[in-house]
């Protein structure tokens, strides 16, 4: 049963590609081209460029890379971090909210005990059908009006697709 949904490996590995370019090209100019008379628009034009390239590619190895349906648990896995198991017993809520961006919050017990929430942006790859899985697997579990009615459409469209199937 396990089903799993990632990040395209070679979108990932193009963009900490670029990332470490644009690291390695600014630092090179800062140290073989910069000196005392150069411009301080220079200076910090560089500095700027070296934060954004650092910046991004720390998220390309930090960010979700992979999600992990499996029956006793979903896991949570990145490129550098530890994976994070949340049994389904332990999910304790999902919420679909808009900031400037569409954010999914899972609100679980980890496996200390403690009651932690992860937060990742709604963009990841096959995102509405991950949501509906966890709505699936995890019945029990909390969420906000709109995204209890986005599930409710998909479960409608689903299961009324298979009951018109199995008819014919």
């Amino acid at each position: 049963m396990p089903v799993r949904y990632r990040v395209h490996p070679l979108r990932r590995l193009f963009g900490i590609a670029i990332n470490t370019v644009l690291i390695i090209s600014a630092l090179n100019l800062m140290f073989t081209r910069v000196n005392l008379d150069s411009s301080n628009f220079i200076k910090v034009t560089l500095l700027v460029i070296l934060y954004i390239g650092i910046d991004s590619l720390y998220r390309h190895l930090t960010s979700l890379n992979e999600v992990i349906f499996t029956p006793e648990c979903l896991w949570l896995r990145f490129v550098l971090k530890r994976g994070i198991p949340i049994p389904w017993e332990n999910t304790k809520s999902v919420v679909l909210e808009k900031r400037i961006t569409y954010y999914v919050y899972i609100g679980y017990v980890d496996l200390k005990g403690k009651r932690q929430v992860y937060k990742t942006a709604a963009s990841f790859p096959r995102m509405i059908e991950i949501l509906f899985n966890i709505a699936d697997l995890a019945p029990h579990i909390g969420m906000n009006d709109e995204l209890k009615k986005m599930i409710d459409v998909l479960r409608e469209l689903t299961f009324g697709k298979q009951e018109t199937e199995n008819e014919v």
